[in-house]
Order: structure tokens, then sequence, then C-alpha cells
């Protein structure tokens, strides 16, 4: 089978984590609750996860119009993608990640991106973090912008294999969520996750890992292993 190319997760797998979801959470929150959604949410809710379960309350109990429910949606978006692009400046790599990325250059394998944030603020941070070299499309980076469901959800894996002409058992899954490795299963791909003590081992179901702090040699001797198959 081999390898031909890598789908890579970015915050805390490429680079360090620097946006503020707190913050994001909260403004999300505030948003919602203006127009009228009941003050449920907790610091616990992901933004996606509020914005969905609001715009179904906004839809029935509120009868609020489409147009209005995706408005209300779109200041969400907005103000959560500034708080991503104030992040993306401080964007730093995760130590020695540059290696893992000539390997997969060497080893002539595809790079592509999945990530929560917008495509804009991905390329930025990439940008600032010194790794937009090793990604000569930015075509291959898919932020939440371009896909109809954002991963877990397989239309976001699928947008990017798409994309680079590639099946799922040609590449593998590089994250540091459980919903990275979920969605690698979801659509039957190989998968590296990348652990901390943030989200240890246990939390992941992949056969494959490597630690956040120093990721790039167990990760090349993964993929060599890939490719000689």
């Amino acid at each position: 089978m081999g390898l031909k190319g890598l789908m890579l997760d970015m915050d805390g797998t490429l680079i360090h984590f620097q946006i503020d979801y707190s913050l994001a959470r909260a403004r999300a929150r505030e948003i919602l609750e203006r127009y009228g959604y009941p003050p449920k949410f907790t610091e616990k809710n992901f933004v996606l996860e509020m914005v969905e379960i609001a715009g179904k309350f906004f839809q029935s109990s509120l009868n609020y119009s489409a147009e209005k429910i995706q408005m209300i949606k779109k200041k969400v978006d907005d103000s959560v993608a500034e708080i991503e692009r104030e992040a993306s400046f401080l964007a730093r790599p995760l130590n020695g990640i540059e290696k893992m990325l000539e390997f997969a250059k060497k080893s002539e394998l595809k790079l592509g991106i999945i990530t929560l944030n917008t495509t804009s603020n991905a390329l930025l941070s990439l940008k600032n973090a010194g790794l937009a070299p090793y990604f000569q499309s930015s075509d291959l980076i898919i932020g939440r912008d371009r896909t109809s469901r954002p991963k877990p959800h397989v239309a976001h894996a699928h947008t990017l294999l798409d994309r680079m002409k590639l099946a799922p058992s040609d590449v593998c899954l590089i994250g540091d969520h459980p919903s990275d490795i979920e969605t690698a299963n979801k659509v039957n791909s190989r998968s590296i996750a990348i652990i901390s003590e943030k989200h240890p081992l246990k939390e992941f179901k992949t056969l494959h890992s490597a630690p956040q702090e120093n990721p790039s040699p167990s990760i090349i001797s993964i993929l060599q292993s890939f490719i000689e198959e």
C-alpha cells in the first residue's frame, strides 16, 4: 500500500497553542446570549458545539429565519477569527518538527492541513512559525471555512483528500486531539497521535503515537515503516 501523503492538524501538532480558547468561548457565549439563547453554556462547551446547539434553538424556539441564524453564526465566527489572528502572530513550531517535515519532503509525501482555524489564519500562523515553505499549495490548507462540516466529521478530511487526489489508505493523519484520530478512524486512514499531559495516550484509539515535547524521531520512524509496506 505504501504512503503518499500526510493530513496534519496544526495547533499542538505543528505549532504550539497560542489561541486564548477561554476568551473565544466567552465571546461566543456573549453573542449567542445577546440574540436570545439562555445562559446555559459553560467554559467546557466548544465554540462550534455552542453555535450548532444555539442555531437549532433559534430555529425551533425563537422561529428565527435562516438568514438571521446565519448572520448570528457569522458574528460568532468573525469574533473568534479575530482572536485566532492575534494568536497567529505568536505561532512557534513544536520542538524539532521541521525534521519531520523535511523527511516528508525528501520522501515526496504530499502535505495538507485540516484545522479548526480559518484558512487565512492558518496560513498566517504557518508563516510566522517559519513552516510555510513546507506547504507549497494553499489549496491544501483546509480551515473550517473550506468545509461543510469540520472535523471530526469526515467531510473535513474528504475535502482535503479530494484536493490531494489521494485515497484514505494513501495517507496518515497526525494530530494531538482525540477528535483528530477519530477523524482518521472514520475515513479509514492511518494515524499517529501526538500525546501530551493534556491528552495522554489512553485518550486515543490508534496504534501509533509520538511525544509532543519532541515528536519528530518517533513520527519519522513510524512513517518510514508505512512507506516500506
